[in-house]
């Protein structure tokens, strides 16, 4: 097992190292495997194409994730939760210095995006068993906690992009603008249902006062 973790490090570094010089397209498997020091056959055991090399480093990240959920305190309300397991997930995002290369290869190759894509299904399904774990009779394909994990993974999408397109001068105040428009979205939303509600029972009992005093008259 730790054999195989290590050829698959030396083929994601030589791969990277490779994407930052000559760029993603213009890259090679035959020259991957080369700075590597390792056969073709044994490239394509580990990874199926070079697009896949790029998620390798997901299931890391879903280790955080996992981790920070499993660590929150039972308290916390899910929304807490989330912005907790999100800035894990950005923290190690920024100490991996491929990040910005991932993001920019990911935005402009489709095939590179769908590989990314397709890891992510694995980690956001562990990551889901630990919002269910937190939760009474609930399991990871359940509502609640696959919602917990998609408003995690968007948390996150949108923080290192808008990080990584210059709209904000960090990730730190990337989140925070985020999280804030994310809360005012509920918030707002809660109040327009609050009011909604309100104006309908003010409706009925306009509807049951005039219905009586038709019948008095």
């Amino acid at each position: 097992m730790r054999k195989q973790e290590l050829v698959r490090d030396a083929i994601y570094d030589a791969a990277m190292d490779l994407f930052g010089r000559k760029g993603f397209n213009e890259t090679t498997v035959d020259e991957i495997v080369e700075a590597a020091g390792i056969s073709q056959r044994s490239f394509f055991r580990y990874f199926p194409t070079k697009s896949d090399v790029l998620a390798y480093d997901i299931a890391g990240a879903g280790n955080v994730v996992v981790a920070a959920v499993e660590g929150c305190p039972r308290e916390l309300s899910g929304l807490e939760v989330v912005r907790r397991a999100a800035q894990a997930n950005i923290q190690y995002a920024l100490s991996r210095p491929q990040t910005r290369q991932i993001i920019e290869i990911t935005a402009q190759n489709f095939p590179a995006r769908q590989a990314h894509r397709a890891a992510l299904v694995e980690v956001e399904n562990r990551v889901s068993e630990a919002y269910a774990a937190r939760m009474k009779n609930s399991g990871k394909y359940s509502l609640d906690p696959r919602m917990l994990t998609i408003l995690t993974q968007m948390v996150v999408d949108l923080t290192l992009t808008s990080w990584f397109f210059g709209e904000v001068k960090d990730c730190e105040s990337g989140m925070k603008t985020v999280f804030g428009k994310l809360t005012r979205l509920f918030c707002e939303s809660d109040a327009v249902s609050t009011e909604a509600v309100a104006k309908a029972r003010q409706r009925k009992r306009t509807s049951a006062r005039s219905a009586r005093e038709l019948v008095l008259r």
